[in-house]
């Protein structure tokens, strides 16, 4: 029976006293000498068959491991949501693999206590989870997995190892692969969002709208037909500018970026920024853009949405969709709906790219060095599996039958008496298809994971759009690890450079300082220690760089 071992701060506390007494008694049993805990009745020397080893074409019996297991609950959960059967995907592979997962679940409101105290007390899950910095502070206490994965696991090796940009993002610099990180391949943020049922009662043919000059005419028209509807919105203020509308046809955005020269440049300061800002001004001038952008928050956001209207803007492609249509028929208005539109893409003279759309790092798991050998070979079978087509089907849509089918064409189709009750929280948790370890490892293909595992129509849509345009490029910003002493400098030089920024920009944009100062603004980086800056940035990048070649 699986024991959930839910925690708080307090009781932690207690349990970390108590077992840094019990840890005197460990043996040193694992092949290189370290240290790991003493075989307990539950833990690893109990021999027996793994019920379903046919279903992975495994024929031996596996010896039975009890998997101690770290994990931060989203600040939408509660320890008393979980259900206390476990998760459905947790008992999947407990069955599978022949283990019991035995987690120590955490309030994600105070997990950097939490953390800080769990590695400092000397009782470590053999499983610790985290985003790569939490988990990269620790990289001593962790398995360097090189030699265990290589020639061992496919699907690992040839995700962690063969990919040099995953493998840049994930590696240590001393080349050891310590923490799986879990990577969105696909992963889709924000999006230009339209209006489609206006588009479709004013004839407007998103499929045959490209180029900047293709959207200002757009945007002219919709100005032209209802002067309430706001042509063109951002809840973000000048990044919601720079990087949503513009960033698909000019290539650049206002801060860091990697250029196609593998080189890190910022944007306000590089040559192709004038030509954004010229472009942008027009666009305030002529009202075609939120008049009151740089102060706009997410309410007022919502507010104008819900109220008078906004033809195009940008957000999630997924949850914002689908809170616009939900709230428009709350207010009696079923008639309006966004759709997920392509970005604005560059012309013969430009080279675009859109950086919304690239492999995200979101965090990911590590394996404890107390963990004995036999223990990290049975977590990274399991991840092998998870990163499998069989087992990446399981851990974004469930099972065949269960939550989902497979229609005439061969795609996947969620049942719908699942995903309803699913939608409708009437879904029992525990029968609800998801997992804490499986979740330090979604793939995300085709950018169509969501909560609970349930197939999102929006964000396929969005992912085909940004892959169709030809615009999506790996961010190499992902792979920089600074040195403490990098750290430091880098953040004292940011705030001012980034004030510098948004400042002038929105200046610029706005009409309140001439075009005709923007050499002035540029030479005025210097002061700011901009090279020193950059400089800085491009050794980081160098170093990760290195690793792949």
């Amino acid at each position: 029976m699986k024991k959930l071992f839910k925690t708080t701060v307090v009781c932690l506390l207690c349990l970390s006293i108590m077992l840094l007494i019990a840890s005197c008694s460990q043996s040193t049993d694992s092949a290189d000498g370290k240290s790991s805990p003493s075989a307990s009745a539950g833990d690893s020397k109990t021999t027996a068959p793994s019920e379903n080893n046919e279903d992975l074409g495994v024929k031996e019996e596996k010896e039975f491991y009890t998997i101690t297991m770290y994990s931060a609950l989203h600040p939408s959960y509660s320890l008393e949501k979980i259900p206390e059967s476990g998760y459905y995907l947790d008992n999947l592979y407990e069955e599978k693999f022949n283990v019991d997962f035995d987690i120590q679940y955490v309030p994600a409101t105070n997990e950097d206590e939490v953390y800080n105290i769990t590695m400092a007390s000397g009782d470590i899950p053999d499983i610790m989870t985290g985003n790569w910095d939490r988990l990269h502070k620790y990289s001593e206490a962790w398995w360097s997995l090189n030699d265990f994965i290589k020639g061992k696991y496919e699907n690992l090796e040839k995700y962690f190892l063969d990919d040099p940009y995953v493998y840049a993002l994930s590696a240590e610099q001393d080349g050891q692969i310590k923490i799986l990180n879990m990577l969105s391949e696909q992963y889709i943020g924000d999006t230009l969002l339209a209006r489609g049922d206006l588009a479709e009662q004013w004839g407007i043919d998103f499929s045959s709208i490209k180029t900047k000059e293709d959207w200002y005419d757009v945007l002219k028209l919709v100005q032209s037909k209802d002067d309430k509807i706001i042509p063109y919105m951002t809840r973000k203020k000048t990044e919601g500018l720079i990087q949503r509308l513009c960033e698909g046809w000019s290539g650049i955005k206002q801060y860091e970026f990697v250029d196609e020269d593998n080189t890190v440049k910022y944007g306000a300061a590089d040559s192709r920024m004038k030509e954004v800002i010229e472009w942008l001004n027009m666009l305030y001038k002529e009202k075609l853009i939120d008049q009151e952008y740089p102060t706009t928050d997410t309410a007022a956001w919502q507010e104008k949405v819900l109220g008078d209207g906004v033809f195009l803007t940008h957000d999630n492609a997924s949850s914002r969709i689908t809170w616009a249509e939900t709230e428009w028929g709350n207010l009696g208005i079923a008639d309006r709906y966004y759709v997920a539109v392509a970005p604005i893409q560059p012309d013969e003279n430009t080279l675009g790219y859109t950086t919304i759309h690239y492999p995200k790092l979101r965090g990911g798991l590590a394996i404890y060095t107390g963990a004995e050998k036999g223990k990290v070979d049975r977590i990274l079978e399991m991840a092998d599996y998870s990163f499998s087509p069989e087992g990446n089907i399981l851990i974004n849509y469930g099972e065949e039958g269960v939550s989902f089918q497979y229609n005439d064409k061969g795609e996947i189709d969620y049942i719908p008496e699942y995903k309803e009750a699913v939608d409708n929280k009437t879904m029992p948790e525990e029968k609800i298809i998801k997992g804490t370890f499986t979740s330090t490892l979604k793939l995300e293909p085709n950018g169509i994971y969501m909560p609970n595992n349930r197939k999102n129509e929006n964000v396929i849509a969005a992912a085909k759009l940004y892959e169709d345009g030809g615009l999506i490029k790996r961010n190499w910003l992902e792979a920089i690890r600074f040195t403490d002493e990098e750290l430091d400098e880098v953040t004292q030089l940011k705030a001012d450079i980034k004030t510098y920024t948004d400042e002038n920009l929105d200046k610029f944009i706005m009409g309140i300082r001439p075009m005709g100062e923007w050499d002035d603004f540029v030479a005025g980086y210097k002061n700011l220690n901009l090279d020193r800056y950059l400089e800085i940035y491009n050794t980081a990048l160098q170093r990760a760089l290195d690793l792949i070649e």
